[in-house]
């Protein structure tokens, strides 16, 4: 059973991963300030930079390649 607590986390989430900037995630989720919603989805924040991280050095591989 999905609970729509659950939903929330996945709308947040698939937005932070299309990289929607914080702020207006927090909007969206009605958080009063966008420090708590760094908090709550810090892991996804990190995964998207790691991402980010990967497409850059394969990008400078291909280059020089």
């Amino acid at each position: 059973m999905i609970r729509l607590h659950d939903l929330r986390h996945v709308h947040a989430t698939l937005l932070l991963l299309a990289r929607v900037p914080v702020h207006v995630v927090a909007a969206r989720l009605g958080h009063a300030d966008p420090a708590i919603t760094l908090r709550v989805y810090a892991h996804v924040i990190r995964s998207a930079e790691t991402a980010a991280a990967d497409i850059f050095a394969q990008s400078l591989h291909f280059e020089q390649g």
